[in-house]
């Protein structure tokens, strides 16, 4: 899907429960008019889906096995008709694993290029580690889980200088048993961003209208994370653009060209606008 400039805010994490389209409709409608104008519709998929036969380990085995496991859970055509004009939908794979040689076979697996966004969240330390260092990702989001990540600043720039970016869900923050992890890994993005460059994005992950915030609601949150203004503002506006370009990039296997000055001209410009109107 060809990606234009679009005015307006990014969530590019939108679940849906089942095929409940319904609720999928109120959600979409509440997030534009809150001012989104670019969401993706995520599909999680967990690593079982590959079974648990250890005797195929060839390369062709995993290939075969891996075709025809990840299914759409709704019709994305039939809601970018919908909702034209009004919002711009991608569709977008969150894979969850624990096993590095199974992320190795879905990169394989060629019904991966119809998502327009692929997100890995490790379950294991060793899946993290090969996320960031060797995964053709476009995304790491570290859900909160029993495991707590080893994350250092060698492992974010591993993954940064490849063009991968990191997630936070804002869903994790209401739920008050996944908030202290949250706000940990918040931290640890903000501080490793400040020494060299930040790769981070904010969306909601949810699958209930009920949770939707509204953007200032969500740049002041970000604050609270670690995050100063223009980075809160740029985790649901710029960066999110970068990432859907990078992804083009990916699917396509052809560069997609970002004019990097021209980007932060127009940062600049408009800050001191963005920064009235959030203290209005």
């Amino acid at each position: 899907m060809h990606i234009r400039e679009s005015a307006g805010f990014y969530d590019l994490c939108v679940n849906v429960s089942g095929n409940d389209t319904q609720n999928l409709h109120s959600i979409l409608l509440k997030l534009h008019e809150y001012g989104f104008k670019t969401i993706a519709i995520n599909t999680n998929v967990d690593e079982s889906v590959f079974g648990t036969d250890k005797k195929k380990k060839k390369k062709s085995d995993e290939s075969e096995i891996s075709q025809g496991i990840i299914l759409e859970t709704v019709n994305i055509e039939n809601l970018r008709r919908e909702f034209d004009g009004k919002l711009k939908i991608f569709n977008r794979i969150t894979f969850f694993c624990s096993d590095p040689t199974k992320a190795h076979a879905l990169n394989h697996c060629s019904s991966l290029k119809k998502y327009d966004l692929y997100s890995f969240a490790p379950k294991t330390q060793n899946a993290l580690q090969f996320a960031c260092t060797q995964l053709n990702a476009d995304i790491i989001t570290l859900r909160p889980h029993t495991v707590t990540f080893k994350f250092n600043k060698k492992l974010y720039e591993q993954a940064i200088e490849r063009g991968i970016h990191f997630e936070i869900q804002y869903v994790d923050l209401l739920n008050v048993e996944s908030r202290k992890q949250t706000i940990h890994y918040s931290h640890l993005f903000h501080t490793y961003g400040k020494i060299s460059n930040m790769y981070v994005i904010l969306s909601s992950g949810t699958s209930d209208v009920k949770t939707i915030r509204n953007p200032y609601d969500l740049i002041n949150l970000a604050c609270l994370l670690g995050l100063n203004e223009v980075k809160a503002k740029a985790s649901i506006l710029y960066q999110c653009r970068r990432l859907l370009l990078r992804a083009e990039r990916r699917r396509r296997g052809k560069a997609a060209f970002i004019i990097e000055d021209q980007i932060k001209r127009t940062n600049i410009t408009q800050d001191s606008n963005f920064s009235k109107k959030l203290k209005l």
